[in-house]
């Protein structure tokens, strides 16, 4: 056993591990409350878990043309080898750049101009690239791989178009960001369990499909999750809409302001407030940022006359 084979096994078990432990903490976020704490932490662990997976994903399979270069074994000979390594490899990136798409909305939420960087641009391109690589290469060098790469190619050209679109726009729709957050972490979740149910759950319960049913573990989770994906994000918009276009609050009036920076207690529940509302200061989030001060301001102050009057 040379040392490359053990790196390899050592980097393969990285890669399982993290899988699982991915796996689970991407459930947690899905239940949880949307931006609570549970909801923040589970959430960077997945990343975490998902940004070992991709990566040792691509090195993996980097690692197995290089052996199959030095072994002699071109790709005429094995096509279905070297299409399962680019196969791989492919899903590494689209996964990497879903979810670095889904935390970089939320890192620049209020500050939109920030999202659009050479990096982020390049991950949208190379999930792009990807699904031309794919096609071309199930395409040219025909193995029983080939059918599962045409079925998973659209996934790349969907994430890199959906990526690039909102690069160029950030601020184009109203809680944009959201939605571009859920659906990569959605399509993230995709890959995972697409993984899972291949690799993972064959080798826990050793069942084998074969027949034509045996491409079914690799778009089951595809035939599942894009269905959610538009589900949760038509429901959310709906959602979003209906609170837009519910009746204002009364205008707080200009004393609202004093009496804020007077009473600590109020200034320090207030910014509370803002803080846990997660959203930007623009258009709709105006209205829920008013919304939650106005509530505030009626329990807490018209309804108790422990206040001074104070004028302007």
């Amino acid at each position: 056993m040379t040392i490359a084979t053990l790196l390899f096994d050592a980097l393969i078990l990285v890669h399982v591990i993290a899988g699982f432990v991915g796996l689970a903490a991407f459930w947690i976020p899905v239940f949880a409350r949307k931006g609570g704490r549970v909801h923040v932490w589970a959430g960077r662990i997945y990343a975490r878990c998902a940004y070992v997976v991709t990566l040792s994903a691509v090195v993996a399979a980097a690692g197995r043309v290089v052996s199959y270069r030095l072994q002699g074994i071109g790709v005429a000979e094995r096509p279905e080898l070297y299409a399962f390594a680019v196969l791989l490899g492919y899903l590494g990136v689209v996964t990497f750049a879903m979810v670095r798409q889904a935390l970089r909305v939320v890192a620049t939420r209020r500050t939109p101009g920030e999202l659009r960087t050479p990096a982020q641009e390049a991950l949208g391109w190379a999930s792009v690239s990807g699904s031309v690589i794919v096609v071309g290469f199930g395409l040219a060098a025909w193995s029983d791989v080939s059918p599962i790469m045409l079925g998973m190619s659209p996934i790349g050209l969907f994430t890199g178009w959906s990526m690039l679109r909102f690069l160029r726009d950030p601020e184009g729709e109203q809680m944009g960001w959201f939605y571009s957050h859920l659906g990569s972490m959605l399509g993230s979740g995709i890959a995972f369990h697409t993984a899972f149910i291949v690799f993972g759950a064959q080798q826990l319960w050793a069942y084998e499909i074969a027949g034509p049913l045996a491409v079914l573990p690799w778009i089951l989770p595809t035939v599942v999750g894009i269905p959610a994906i538009a589900f949760w994000t038509r429901h959310y918009r709906r959602r979003f809409d209906r609170s837009a276009g519910a009746t204002a609050y009364p205008e707080v009036p200009a004393a609202f302001g004093l009496l804020v920076h007077r009473n600590r207690l109020f200034h320090n529940k207030i910014g509370e407030l803002m803080r846990l509302s997660c959203v930007p200061m623009s258009g709709y989030t105006q209205y829920l940022d008013l919304s939650i001060c106005c509530r505030y301001l009626h329990t807490h102050v018209h309804r108790t006359r422990t206040q001074p009057e104070i004028t302007p």
